[in-house]
């Protein structure tokens, strides 16, 4: 098959505008409209962080099954309650 000069010019045009409407869309960044159901907060969210059967896993908290994920959750929950101790209130005033 023979290609023509004008026939290889818009080859590569129609080639180059592909590329270059792929690349633009690879920078546009991805937003996606969040629904206020989404945007709300969970209320629930401390009964999920918190397992019932691991009670006493960071009693003391030098003990070995007290990871430093729950030694954090501990330590902040010690100084969100002695704050509700000496304030009154809850004792959470964003962070601890």
């Amino acid at each position: 098959m023979k290609v023509t000069r004008s026939q290889l010019q818009q080859i590569i045009k129609e080639e180059l505008e592909a590329v270059l409407t792929e690349k633009e869309e690879e920078e546009k960044p991805l937003e996606a409209p969040l629904a206020e159901e989404e945007i709300e907060e969970d209320k629930d969210w401390i009964q999920k962080a918190v397992n019932p059967k691991h009670k006493g896993y960071c009693t003391p908290m030098t003990k070995s099954t007290c990871t430093p994920k729950r030694k954090a959750l501990a330590k902040r929950f010690k100084k969100a309650g002695k704050k509700e101790k000496e304030e009154g209130g809850t004792g959470w005033q964003g962070k601890v």
